[in-house]
This record gives structure tokens, sequence and C-alpha cells, in this order.
């Protein structure tokens, strides 16, 4: 159909009504226009791959320009969650000192007490035994926490099979002596034991962040009878982690900002400002979930919220 009209079409240019009166000027004009309608498509066509050729070139270097963009952002994220790592690997080391200062002191005791008694010789069996037991439970109380620190700087090559019971149990592990001996009370309301698949170490990396961010809140703010609440349950078809204080929330010109690069509201500037940032990054591009904030009457609120 489209041909016909575009041979009737050319043969009006030409002059010619009908096959029955074509004479030999009208049909050199008819080819004239024919060649010339050809040429001219070619034309077009040239025209038009040489505009795709264009347009795919620069396609290209906006694909080039984008996957550079992401690696770029990939390196920056990787080195800000390096620099992140080594912050809280320094204080947790402060930590794990606190942790064995009490067990430590405990074999010292134990060991002047044994002494004590060979020297005037009135050592007993059983109490010597009771007291080498004791010396055990106290070295393998520093082993656990040498194996949960380093098992906690371990590269995750592999989801692991976990709940929010277990990590908090090893988060505690390592820091919980420290905190109590500021004072600051941990209510833990541990009602979530169902399993999930997660990099179980960037997990305790986010609980960390968020028990320790409470802490430095508690601290700074000089609050009378400071308590750390760690909750998790479930939620319709979610698993939540709620980390709260009573250190009296955050600002709202502030909470929008919460989670950027940098950004601290710590009068003490000893921190990196990015803890609250990888915690974001690693809830919601590591482990698929979300991770909020928010205030209550007594202080904010953090919530990992994780999907079944």
């Amino acid at each position: 159909m489209t041909e016909d009209k575009l041979l009737k079409r050319q043969l009006k240019k030409a002059g010619i009504s009908s096959f029955d009166s074509v004479d030999e000027e009208a049909f050199d004009k008819l080819l004239q226009y024919i060649e010339q309608s050809y040429r001219d498509n070619s034309e077009t066509r040239r025209i038009m791959e040489h505009s795709l050729d264009i347009a795919s070139q620069e396609m290209r270097e906006v694909v080039d320009d984008l996957e550079k963009a992401h690696r770029e952002v990939e390196k920056k994220d990787k080195l800000m969650f390096q620099q992140s790592r080594f912050a809280q690997m320094g204080e947790m080391i402060s930590m794990i000192a606190h942790q064995w200062r009490q067990p430590l002191n405990m074999i010292s005791v134990t060991t002047a007490s044994i002494q004590f008694d060979v020297m005037l010789d009135k050592i007993e069996n059983e109490k010597l035994i009771a007291s080498m037991e004791s010396i055990a439970s106290y070295s393998q109380h520093l082993s656990d926490t040498i194996d949960d620190f380093r098992n906690f700087f371990r590269p995750a090559k592999e989801m692991q099979r976990t709940s929010y019971c277990e990590e908090v149990k090893s988060v505690l592990n390592i820091i919980e002596d420290s905190i109590a001996a500021k004072n600051i009370e941990i209510i833990k309301e541990l009602n979530c034991k169902s399993e999930f698949n997660v990099y179980s170490n960037e997990l305790k990396h986010v609980i960390i962040n968020l028990i320790k961010n409470s802490e430095d809140v508690l601290v700074e703010n000089n609050i009378e009878n400071p308590y750390i609440k760690i909750r998790t349950y479930k939620q319709d078809k979610t698993r939540i982690l709620e980390i709260s204080d009573n250190g009296g929330g955050i600002s709202p010109e502030n909470i929008e900002k919460i989670f950027d690069p940098y950004f601290s509201t710590k009068i003490k500037k000893s921190g990196t400002g990015l803890g609250l940032y990888m915690s974001k990054i690693i809830i919601e591009e590591h482990c698929g979930g979300q991770l909020e904030v928010a205030n209550n009457s007594d202080g904010a609120v953090f919530k990992v919220i994780l999907s079944h």
C-alpha cells in the first residue's frame, strides 16, 4: 500500500496520469525523480546512522562515567568504613582493658593467697584445687574476650545464621562492664529469638555503634539514673532491634542530618562522625533492612528493621 502511494506520487510529479499515456520524456522524468528520491533516502539514512553512532558513543561515555563514579563511591565507602572500624577498634581496646582488670586482679589475689599459705606451710589440697580452678576460670574469661574481639574484626566473607539475641550477647560480652562502670543501667528485653542470615560482624558493628552513641550522650549530658534499653521483637513480617536511652533525644534540626557522614552532635569531637552513617549503609545496603531514628519522651530510639 505504501509502495503504491509512493509510486503514484512519483508518477504525478513526472506528469504521468497513467501508464497508457507514458512518453519517453515523461518516463525520463520519472526515472530522475526515483533516482533523486533514492539519493535523498540514502542521505537521510546516512545522517540517521551518523546520529545514532554519535548517540551511542555519548551513551557509552555516560555509562563509563557512571561506572567510574560508582567505583569511586564504593572506594570512598570502603575507606570510610575502615576509618570507622579503626576508631571503633580503639574504643573496644579501651573496653577490653577495663574488662580484663577485674579477672587479672582476682588472679593476682588468688596466687598471692596460695603463695602466703605455702610460706606458712598451711596449704590444703582442697583449697589449692579450688584456687587453681578459679584461676583457670578467670583465664578462660580473658581468652573468651580476646576471641570475641578477634572475631569482631575478622572480615566476613559469607553470611551466617544468627539472631538478635546472639549478636547482642556477643557485643555485651565485650562492652557491658565498661558501660556498667559509668553507672549506666542496661535494660534487656530480648523477645525476638528467630534466626536470619546476615553478615554477623557487620551487624555487631552497628549494635556497638548504637550502644556507644547512647553511652556518649548519657555521659556528656550527665543524666541522672541513666539507662540504655535494648529491645528485640517481631512486628508483622519484620524483626526489630530497638536501642534507646534517656539522654534527652536529638534536636529537630539535627535529627534529619544524624546519618550524614562526618556529622556529630558530640561536644567532644573525639569520634569520626562516621559511626551512624556506616551503620545505615550496613543495614540498608548490606542487610537489605532499614535503620530509623525517632525521639520518645525520654530520649532517642534507634530501630534496626530486618524483613523475614
